[in-house]
Order: structure tokens, then C-alpha cells, then sequence
């Protein structure tokens, strides 16, 4: 089958690009060849601090290579995808290649059709509850790639909403995290990357939703406090399998996919990544039984206001031009 043209090569990589990712750091490059888009990880966009492991930079990337498999379906080519297909280097994350004609199903096609309307939402939301048959659809949405996604009652709220707090309180006099968070937040109406300042959401007037302060060394005047909804509906998803970099790789396929079906239902989406930001109080929320591992606690409502799409960086200028020359060695893992 033919290979990819150049302007339907432009089209997948702008799909990818997307992508959720932590501090909308978009740590990927992508390489394509003849049949196949090859996806690596940049290092230089990654946050030590708040991502030691590098776990949520292969959440990220997992959630482009979705993104990536779905634009390569809408070609009418089968993807064929192999995670971490170069033993050895641990940046090259995945392979996307061209497998014989496709034709996709209305699933696919509405999903597809989310990725340009995705985004956060860091607003209160309605007192309106999700209705179960939606629960029901993300639920289904998580488990299509082999992931759980749990909504949580009362109690259970509650923890992670705490814990959330607690990862706050803990961060606050970390030079080294105020300082990532002054790297990626940012004011500049043409940059690319990076948290913009519309982005962030009114304050959280009684803390009920403890949604992350990514200024805390910047006064924004002119942002007055604000009630959240009183019970926030809040899920959980975990991986089935173990917690490897492949495991990572593939919570942030189920993740997107999660968050595309939301989009398509008409939710709004944020996520709490403070908690799985401390190896203690992740351990807190671990399956006994180590079936499944928590990659990420989202919260859903309807948007009681819209938020802007944060900008993404030009496909040409996150598509390498030849192979990657490697960097100092870097464990991703």
C-alpha cells in the first residue's frame, strides 16, 4: 500500500500533537519513514521534579500515539502499532505503521473528530450529575484499552481529594518545582507550549476542588475566588498489568481515549496528577491484589463556562528530519 503523502504525514503529526500532556510540555518528536511514523521522547521537555520516573512523560506520549493511530485510520490505512520496538533505546517509545487499507467504524470516527475539541477545564462545573449511561461509556472506553477507569463515592472522594492537598502543601516551598512551574506557566500570547495563564482557572474559594496553584510566585490581580461544585464526580483509572514504562505507555493510550469519549459526550474534564506525583501517597491508592496500578485521578461535570484550547507547537517543527542524534544517556524508565 502506498506510503503516507507528506500533507497526510502533517495531518497524523498535528493530530498527535494534541495530545494532553503534563504542563503542556509535549515531549515528542516524531520520525517519519517510508511506511511508518516513529515517536520518540524528548528528554530536554521533561520535569524532574514533579515527574522523577518519568512516568508522566510516557503517560503523555501514550496519549499521541493514540491520537497518531486514530489520524493514520482516518488516511484509510490499518495502523499497526509496537511500543518500545528498539531495545536498548529507551526514547524511541513506539512505531506506527501502515497496514493494508481500513476503514473506520463511527466509534473511531467520533473519536477522531474529538481530538480538536478536547481540552482542560480547571472551572467549576454544574451541580449536575454525569449521568450513568455516560459513566458507563467511559468506563467501557478505559477497558477498550486495557485499563480500568473507577468512579469513587463519598469516602473515597474525599482521600484523593485530600491527598491532593497534601502533595500541594508538601510542593509549595520546593524551590526546584516553583521553579518548573515558572518555566511552563506562561503570559506570552505566542508561545507555543507551556501552561497559558487563561488556562488556569478562577481560585478555589473553600478548596473543595484542590485544583494545582501553578503560580505561586505570581500575583494575578483580577482573579477572584470562586465556588466549585460541592461534589465533584471523580474517577480514577489504573492500568491492568504492571507499572513499567510500557504500562505508562499504555495508560496514556486509555487516558486519551477517555477524554476523547468525554469530549464527545459533552464533559467537561480536569485532571489531579499531585497525589501520583509522590511514590507515598501513590502507594496509599495501590491495588493489594497488584493487579492494576492508578496512573491518574480525573474529575468530570459539565462546564458551567468554556475554557480556549492551549496552543501547540507547528507539526514541522516537532517532525525530525532524519533519526534523532542521541543525547547523553537518558533513563526514561
Amino acid at each position: 500500500m502506498a506510503p503516507l503523502t507528506e500533507q497526510e504525514v502533517l495531518t497524523c503529526v498535528e493530530a498527535a500533537g494534541r495530545a494532553p500532556s503534563i504542563h503542556n510540555t509535549q515531549p515528542w518528536l516524531f520520525l517519519p519513514e517510508g511506511d511508518r511514523i516513529e515517536v520518540h521522547a524528548d528528554p530536554s521537555r521533561r520535569l524532574p521534579s514533579v515527574d522523577p520516573q518519568g512516568r508522566a512523560l510516557h503517560l503523555s506520549l501514550g496519549a499521541a500515539v493514540l491520537n497518531l493511530c486514530l489520524a493514520v485510520a482516518a488516511t484509510g490505512r490499518r495502523p499497526f502499532l509496537d511500543l518500545l520496538p528498539t531495545p536498548g533505546d529507551t526514547r524511541h517509545v513506539a512505531t506506527v505503521t501502515v497496514d493494508g487499507p481500513y476503514t473506520m467504524d463511527d466509534d473511531e470516527r467520533g473519536l477522531y473528530a474529538a481530538i480538536g475539541e478536547r481540552r482542560t477545564n480547571r472551572h467549576p462545573f454544574l451541580d449536575t450529575p454525569v449521568p450513568p449511561e455516560a459513566s458507563r461509556r467511559l468506563e467501557e472506553a478505559a477497558l477498550l484499552q486495557g485499563a480500568v477507569l473507577k468512579f469513587v463515592g463519598a469516602p473515597e472522594r474525599e482521600l484523593l481529594l485530600g491527598l491532593a492537598r497534601t502533595a500541594d502543601e508538601r510542593k509549595r516551598d520546593d524551590a526546584a518545582y516553583r521553579a518548573e512551574l515558572r518555566n511552563w506557566t506562561t503570559d506570552d500570547p505566542y508561545r507555543e507550549d507551556g501552561v497559558p495563564l487563561d488556562a488556569l482557572g478562577p481560585w478555589n474559594e473553600d478548596d473543595t476542588v484542590p485544583i494545582r496553584d501553578f503560580t505561586p510566585d505570581l500575583e494575578r490581580s483580577g482573579t477572584p475566588g470562586r465556588e466549585f461544585e460541592s461534589e465533584p464526580v471523580i474517577a480514577v483509572l489504573s492500568i491492568i498489568g504492571q507499572d513499567t514504562p510500557a504500562d505508562w505507555l499504555r495508560a496514556g493510550q486509555a487516558l486519551e481515549r477517555v477524554l476523547l469519549e468525554a469530549t464527545r459526550l459533552g464533559l467537561a474534564i480536569s485532571l489531579f496528577t499531585q497525589p501520583l506525583e509522590h511514590s507515598d501517597l501513590r502507594a496509599l491508592l495501590a491495588d493489594p491484589t497488584g493487579r492494576t496500578h492508578v496512573q491518574a485521578i480525573l474529575r468530570f461535570g459539565y462546564a458551567a463556562e468554556t475554557t480556549p484550547l492551549t496552543a501547540r507547537r507547528p507539526a514541522e517543527e516537532v517532525i525530525a528530519h532524519g533519526r534523532p542524534l542521541p543525547l547523553r544517556p537518558t533513563r526514561l524508565g
